[in-house]
């Protein structure tokens, strides 16, 4: 039996990880949860698998914990408290379904002390990703991929040479406004642009797919991951959800992973690998499925563009993207700027912001660097609606 931690415990990927965990109770222990928000929702599943760890962001929702479980648990909170469940040696595999930034504290130590680490966290692997690869290396860790199309790579990958392989294809849904005229998208609300076609997810990253910065992201992710160049990396647009990876061969093979689209799938292979067990999902119906693949527009999603950008400029401009998408998506849910001048802003930022000679010398100069960019795009979307 594996003991678990589940970081984000109450985001999309941390309840379709406990989902899987019910199907499979004669493997998993979890040991730890934690959650930023939702408090209630997460005291309600400490209490269902009596973890004997919790951690939270603020020290008033420890206290409430404390004072309100029915049963003895160690609460924890703050960046200390990620580092300490991170790290404890009682824990083989930790989840990472936080989102932003802050989820670099808890993998760069569950790496550190030599866990195996399911990631669903884009912007750690963006930012740092290498690092993060070389701590894993140190320390016989291991790193694997909980989005579904970095995992549909990492499986497609296994058994093929590297120098056999001449492109690796991420699929994208195309997200909401697909088929709506650029000329539209000033009129596009925040609720519309969270609602995602096929995956339920959190209101930041609906918006990123809606953009398709998501997209650009996982190009950038992939780069690191599996280590290909940005040349050899493509985005179609693949509007039924079905294919979540291709990887083209040099002799004219195309080798697909196709499965449901339920993250359940991915987060159960991170798990187990390298085996594989039974996993509650719907069964595809090969009889009735179509599969159609569509070039991207650069000109209509301008984001995507920006990323493969970023990616050709290296050093620290992908964590400058990040870390700008992070204010520039927050302030159009917040009705501060139209949903067209996502992309604007996000330029702005990367040709403005005078980037620093790179030299990490701990994670927490990351977190510095990435919170004087969000610093100044803040400024930047506050001077013009001055």
């Amino acid at each position: 039996m594996k003991n678990l931690v589940i970081f984000g415990a109450t985001g999309s990927i941390g309840k379709a990880t406990i989902k899987y965990i019910k199907s499979q109770p004669q493997r998993f222990r979890i040991i730890g949860l934690t959650a930023k928000s939702k408090i209630e929702e997460l005291q309600k599943l400490s209490e269902t698998f009596k973890v004997p760890y919790i951690v939270v962001e603020k020290e008033e929702d420890a206290k409430f914990l404390n004072s309100s479980l029915s049963y003895k648990a160690k609460v924890l909170w703050g960046d200390e408290g990620l580092k300490e469940l991170a790290s404890l040696d009682s824990v083989d595999t930790v989840v990472i379904g936080i989102s932003g930034i802050k989820a670099l504290i808890p993998t760069y130590y569950a790496l550190k002390s030599g866990k195996r680490v399911a990631i669903a966290n884009k912007e750690c692997i963006i930012s740092v990703g290498n690092l993060l690869k070389d701590v894993a290396q140190e320390n016989k860790a291991e790193l694997i991929p909980v989005d579904s199309e970095h995992s549909a790579f990492f499986q497609l990958l296994q058994k093929e040479k590297k120098t056999y392989v001449e492109k690796l294809i991420l699929t994208a849904s195309g997200g909401p406004f697909y088929k709506t005229p650029l000329k539209d998208f000033c009129k596009i609300t925040p609720e519309k642009a969270i609602s995602h076609p096929i995956w339920k997810m959190g209101k930041k990253i609906s918006v990123d797919s809606a953009t398709l910065m998501n997209k650009g992201f996982e190009v950038l992710e992939a780069k690191v991951l599996f280590d290909f160049p940005l040349d050899k990396i493509e985005v179609v647009i693949h509007p039924q959800g079905l294919v979540h990876g291709i990887v083209k061969l040099i002799d004219g093979c195309y080798l697909m992973h196709v499965s449901p689209a339920d993250m359940k799938i991915a987060i159960a292979y991170a798990l187990n690998y390298p085996e594989r067990t039974e996993v509650p999902v719907e069964n595809l119906d090969l009889t009735k499925i179509k599969l159609i693949f569509k070039k991207p527009s650069f000109k209509k999603f301008p984001c995507l563009k920006l990323a493969y950008e970023a990616g050709k400029l290296g050093g620290a401009y992908p964590l400058i993207l990040e870390a700008a998408d992070e204010v520039v998506v927050s302030a159009f849910l917040s009705y501060k700027i139209s949903f067209d001048k996502i992309p604007y802003f996000l330029e702005k930022t990367l040709n403005e912001f005078k980037i620093p000679s790179i030299n990490f010398k701990n994670i927490y100069e990351v977190l510095e660097l990435h919170k004087r960019v969000c610093e100044f795009t803040e400024n930047l979307i506050e001077g013009a609606n001055r």
